[in-house]
């Protein structure tokens, strides 16, 4: 019935909370997976899955969740011989590109109701890309995927590095570059071809200085002084701060913050 009725897809599922069995044809014996794991199977190969709940952190009832991602076998630049490998195995996806992965589709579930069509395909596209780069990593042969797709996935790793590393002052291109293993002449021209004209630089900057806005917001930070917020954004010169959120905002930091105290304060208004 498969070879009748087969659409040629792979399906991804990344599991959240739960767990569960999956196995697939062949020699694949069936494997436990547990949320943090991703799970790849192909609609031209037979696989079972069982999933089970566990309390949620109320602890009132089991909870099964994850995300699921379908994509045809032809758009995944990786040969499908060499795929199949991997097909019916629970894959551990806690760090490097497999944590990014599941990183990436998390924010892309949250985020698709305010997506327009044009931004949708575009991370469509990061979507194959760093599951393509996953898969041959799992399989140590990064080698067949195309130029293209491994540039654009290393330039999503730098976005994620740079975020993952904003309180650190010595975070420039010259340190991005030389963690990436490329030349910092490489990562300039691209980055800045990718990005519309951002240069990695500006995106840095544009990072910390979000990362400070939002954590003026915070109320559980309200104890921490500005120079220690900007600090922890990696900017350790409060007046290069000032000057640079002044000129990002419209705003001072510390009216900003009176601002969001302000907002939080005010009574809801009456109540009937």
């Amino acid at each position: 019935m498969i070879r009748r009725c087969d659409e040629e897809l792979y399906h991804l599922t990344v599991l959240t909370a739960g767990c569960g069995i999956v196995s697939g044809s062949g020699s694949v014996p069936a494997q436990p997976f547990s949320a943090g794991q991703v799970h790849l199977v192909s609609s031209s190969e037979p696989y079972e899955s069982r999933f089970w709940g566990t309390p949620d952190s109320g602890q009132k009832r089991p909870v099964v969740e994850g995300i699921g991602l379908d994509l045809p076998v032809s758009i995944l630049p990786v040969p499908p011989h060499r795929v199949r490998r991997l097909v019916g195995r629970a894959l551990p996806a806690e760090q490097g590109v497999g944590a990014i992965l599941t990183t990436f589709l998390l924010a892309l579930d949250r985020q698709m109701p305010a997506l327009r069509p044009v931004d949708a395909a575009r991370l469509g596209t990061v979507a194959v890309d760093l599951l393509a780069t996953f898969v041959t990593r799992e399989l140590d042969d990064e080698d067949v995927l195309p130029q293209e797709t491994r540039l654009r996935t290393m330039l999503h790793e730098v976005r994620a590095f740079v975020r993952q590393h904003l309180h650190d002052p010595e975070l420039t291109p010259s340190a991005i570059a030389a963690a990436h293993h490329v030349s910092l002449s490489y990562l300039h021209r691209n980055f800045t071809r990718e990005s519309q004209g951002t240069t990695l630089a500006a995106f840095i900057r544009r990072q910390r200085l979000q990362k400070a806005y939002h954590d003026l917001m915070d109320p559980n930070l309200r104890a921490l002084p500005i120079q220690v917020i900007a600090a922890r954004c990696g900017i350790v010169q409060a007046p290069t701060f000032t000057r640079a959120f002044k000129a990002a905002y419209g705003i001072s930091p510390s009216d900003h913050r009176h601002e969001a105290t302000t907002q939080r304060s005010q009574p809801d208004g009456p109540r009937e």
